[in-house]
């Protein structure tokens, strides 16, 4: 009879769901209640059956989140078999040599670096944006988790009646995954696809401050077509088991 109880734990804990903790910036973050924007990460357990663990920061890269310790604090929440999501993309664009937020890192998904000077005065070799994604996988799996790649939001640029449709930092982030053979979500194309079908016009009412950061119900759009490309493609089967019927019932492209 003594050990029932450490049995019954045990059998609760194996039971559990694994959660979703998710590594983004400020298009996915949560924000306070009372903020004009809002983060789609705010939004997504609206289609999903398992714990979503929302550690987004706003201005994060790859690099930085790893720099100030944020990635540390989430591979210290990650349990073997919970899924990691890196949407990221927004804050790598740029020239680490003249990026004085400390953040940017080198085009493309190769082994080149550069040594730069930091905004501090220390000396920081800086990689490419794939090297930091290769990284966080390679953490993930370290920890028996399930890493997911993603293609960053799209911004609100259009060219008359079309919207920007490619941004290479989700090129690089699909060809990581690609080469990694961990599963990607296409969350680009589809939010792409949904931005499109509104609008210049009407898309804009949803940016109410620049063309990077929507407000309430522009997050609901876009954790809308990341449920959408979850359920509709065929490359993450093992976080689409937890979709619920809300996600399920999204038409596909």
């Amino acid at each position: 009879m003594r050990i029932a109880a450490p049995l019954a734990l045990f059998a609760a804990v194996a039971s559990a769901a694994p959660k979703l903790l998710i590594c983004s910036d400020s298009t996915t973050a949560n924000y306070a209640t009372g903020s004009v924007l809002q983060g789609w990460g705010f939004y997504i357990h609206n289609f999903l059956t398992t714990p979503v663990t929302n550690l987004a920061v706003n201005g994060r890269s790859t690099r930085s989140f790893i720099n100030e310790g944020k990635w540390a604090s989430l591979l210290a929440q990650t349990l073997p078999g919970d899924f990691v999501l890196i949407e990221m993309g927004h804050n790598d664009d740029g020239d680490p040599k003249t990026d004085t937020k400390n953040r940017a890192t080198l085009p493309g998904i190769g082994e080149d670096s550069v040594v730069v000077t930091t905004s501090n005065g220390t000396q920081e070799t800086v990689h490419s944006f794939g090297w930091y994604l290769r990284k966080m996988i390679a953490d993930i799996q370290a920890k028996k988790a399930v890493p997911i790649l993603s293609g960053m939001v799209p911004r609100n640029y259009w060219t008359g009646d079309t919207l920007r449709k490619d941004w290479p930092f989700a090129d690089y982030a699909k060809e990581v995954a690609q080469k990694a053979g961990v599963a990607y979500v296409d969350h680009t194309t589809y939010s792409v696809a949904k931005w499109q079908s509104l609008g210049p016009t009407k898309a804009k009412t949803y940016f109410p401050q620049d063309n990077t950061h929507t407000n309430w119900p522009g997050a609901e759009i876009n954790s809308e077509t990341f449920a959408q490309a979850l359920n509709c493609d065929n490359h993450t089967k093992d976080l689409g088991q937890y979709l619920n019927a809300a996600a399920k019932a999204l038409t596909c492209k």
